[in-house]
């Protein structure tokens, strides 16, 4: 392997390695503000820097002028910057997460460095790059990337006291441990301590903890990391605690929050295909590090991945975005194993399996893709499911390319074209088809169009939509949100005008059928909005059909509302 690297990049390094994250900023920032943000987190935590500014409280967060108490503020503190220079736009919210993804990429070619050498560290900051769910989870207004960045900083810093015994290294790890604590809670500094501890238990390297600096890193982490729950304890008591620590914290792990749950092997699938294209290569990797494990950057490697996948598989909560940290480690695994290739300019067994293996990989996912998508949304898979062969047939193309480099003994040509194409195959995704995807969401044109007509006083209702902020976001007004027919009828039946979202679906079944004093209003993608004038007035006189009584009456002056609603309920999108 490599020379170890010492802490100044030479100035060919420094080129590549700019080189490297000038590409990921392409990629991160192409056509960022172009679609519509995605209910439930990307809304909400928008929402919630909206109302930083609104409420002048930077310290206890608000979502529809509600308490929010969830996650730390830090995240939504640079969104809030953002927005208060630049307006709150799909851009402005979300270039945080793109930057800091930008920062992760850099982050991971430090930590290959120091592991393995120079040359490592930049393969597997381009593995890092390309790596399909990094690639999505890095375009989402959403802090899983500014977490990881401070993680694999920490790190970084840990690994460099660790070789050279240095109290600035260990004070800089307390603080990114800290930061991390601040943009997503003890996570922060639970996973890189669940990694480190058995790093240095396994190392036997038990006096190593004499040399780091507790009382100061401590203190650091404490003030960077824990301020902010201190002050928000003694303002708010037992109601934060019970919700930061006892649901959204110990109820994460031992229990199913907001039910998002799954199987044991729920992450088995989604890192399968959220590796893409390097998935096919763990199995080599993890065989090749383990004949290594008395390198440093091996046992590592190996416990950054298995850690990870073994505690969140373990947690009673699952969503794909919480395996995230595994991917840098499993970028310096699979840098590791192309390295040697590239020295020797022979890709041998070992790389040309496992490119071959990536081709089944990638008629397995055309499969898996065809099959879930096609039988969950049949509608939209039958626009979609033409122009998707495109992208297949360009990563094919490409598959083409890199074994036939592969084959003549081009190895590092093979990885750059490896790394070419996901990156060609993500910009015509972003490009072609995500536009198609975005025509399908239904609720920023309506809710634009409600902005549009709001008047003082008016007031929103949405119907059984699951707290959808993005109604919340793009009216910029708050939100009255009702579950059954009886807080429906006395949501609408109160003074005023008032603008009802809810769903085709749900039009149709309302029990005892349609109020009479809405009137169409907008519609777009099964999802319609309905007006009840001002002038209208509700009574409590009338019956629905099976004889229960209406608290809704039709004024004297509406005219025909059966056939209008009749209309608006059957009426394709």
């Amino acid at each position: 392997m490599a020379r170890r690297a010492g802490d100044r990049l030479p100035a060919r390094e420094r080129w590549w390695i700019g080189l490297l994250l000038a590409g990921c900023a392409f990629l991160d920032l192409y056509r960022l503000g172009a679609g519509s943000l995605w209910d439930q987190d990307e809304t909400r935590y928008a929402q919630t820097a909206v109302e930083i500014l609104t409420t002048g409280d930077p310290i206890t967060l608000h979502v529809n002028g509600q308490a929010w108490y969830v996650h730390p503020p830090f995240y939504m503190w640079l969104v809030a910057v953002t927005g208060r220079f630049m307006g709150f736009t799909e851009f402005s919210v979300r270039i945080w997460s793109a930057l800091f993804s930008i920062l992760g990429v850099y982050a991971t070619v430090l930590l290959g460095r120091a592991l393995f050498g120079n040359r490592i560290g930049l393969l597997a900051g381009a593995v890092l790059a390309v790596t399909l769910q990094y690639l999505a989870q890095s375009r989402l207004a959403v802090f899983d990337t500014v977490l990881l960045a401070w993680m694999l900083l920490a790190f970084y810093a840990f690994y460099r006291g660790y070789q050279r015994g240095g109290r600035t290294d260990y004070l800089r790890f307390f603080l990114f441990v800290g930061l991390a604590t601040l943009t997503k809670g003890p996570i922060g500094l639970l996973l890189p301590a669940m990694i480190i501890i058995p790093f240095v238990t396994i190392r036997r390297a038990w006096g190593r903890w004499r040399e780091v600096p507790w009382a100061a890193g401590l203190a650091v982490y404490a003030v960077v990391g824990l301020s902010w729950y201190v002050v928000e304890t003694v303002l708010h008591g037992r109601a934060f605690i019970a919700s930061v620590f006892g649901y959204y914290t110990f109820g994460r792990f031992f229990g199913v929050v907001e039910s998002q749950s799954g199987p044991w092997y729920y992450y088995v699938p989604v890192v399968l295909f959220g590796a893409f294209p390097w998935t096919t290569f763990w199995p080599a990797a993890a065989a090749f590090h383990l004949r290594r494990l008395r390198a440093d950057g091996s046992l590592l490697a190996l416990l950054g991945c298995g850690v990870t996948f073994a505690f969140y598989s373990a947690a009673g909560t699952k969503l794909p975005n919480y395996v995230l940290p595994l991917y840098p480690f499993a970028a310096l695994a699979v840098a590791a194993l192309w390295e040697p290739a590239i020295e020797r300019r022979s890709a041998g067994r070992t790389i040309g399996v496992s490119l071959a293996l990536l081709v089944g990989l990638l008629a397995a996912l055309g499969w898996a893709i065809a099959h879930y998508v096609g039988g969950r949304y049949p509608d939209q898979f039958h626009m979609l499911g033409h122009i998707l062969v495109y992208p297949g047939l360009a990563v094919a193309a490409g598959l083409a390319i890199v074994l036939s480099l592969a084959a003549r003994g081009r190895v590092l040509a093979a990885f750059v074209a490896l790394c070419a194409t996901m990156g060609a195959v993500w910009i015509g995704i972003l490009t072609w088809i995500m536009p198609i995807v975005e025509d399908q969401k239904p609720i920023k044109p309506l809710a634009l169009a409600i902005k549009n007509a709001l008047g003082p006083g008016d007031r929103i209702v949405a119907y059984r939509l699951g707290l959808d902020t993005s109604l919340i976001f793009y009216t910029n007004h708050h939100v009255e949100w009702v579950e059954t027919p009886e807080a429906l009828r006395g949501a609408v039946c109160a003074p005023g005008m008032v603008f009802l979202v809810i769903t085709r679906e749900d039009l149709a079944t309302l029990p005892g059928g349609v109020p009479p004093v809405l009137r169409p209003f907008a519609e777009h993608r099964g999802t319609t909005v309905l007006v009840k004038p001002g002038s209208a007035r509700c009574a409590s006189a009338g019956r629905y059909p099976d004889g229960r009584r209406s608290s809704l009456r039709r004024p004297a002056s509406a005219r025909a509302p059966a056939r209008i609603w009749r209309r608006v309920a059957n009426t394709p999108s």
